[in-house]
């Protein structure tokens, strides 16, 4: 969706989307250097809302909690890797280092 669409279904007004444009609250992918919101556009503007809003969050507890949730969800993004690592390996492979962790020590080198 382009931005008024964006707007529109956001309810926000030109100021306050320029503002956290440039705070990089919102960050929208380019298609032929116009902005294209989706989805998820959508609910991280409404939890910016909830935030000021509902919780009363400044502006700068707002940038914290946004740097969090996106820490998190690249935390998310690398564990699924690994984990698709993990199941690609042999099963000895996988058992060592599911023990491993378990056990919490370092994972021997490979022989």
């Amino acid at each position: 969706m382009d931005a008024r669409e964006f707007q529109a279904r956001t309810d926000l007004r030109p100021d306050t989307l320029r503002v956290w444009l440039e705070s990089g609250w919102l960050r929208p992918a380019f298609r032929e250097s116009v902005r294209q919101y989706i989805e998820i556009d959508l609910a991280r503007a409404q939890l910016i809302r909830d935030l000021q809003h509902d919780l009363g969050i400044n502006d700068d507890g707002v940038a914290v909690v946004l740097d969090l949730i996106d820490q998190v969800g690249g935390l998310r993004h690398v564990l699924q890797a690994i984990l698709r690592a993990l199941q690609a390996q042999p099963e000895g492979v996988r058992r060592q280092i599911v023990d491993a962790c378990a056990a919490q020590r370092p994972i021997p080198p490979p022989n």
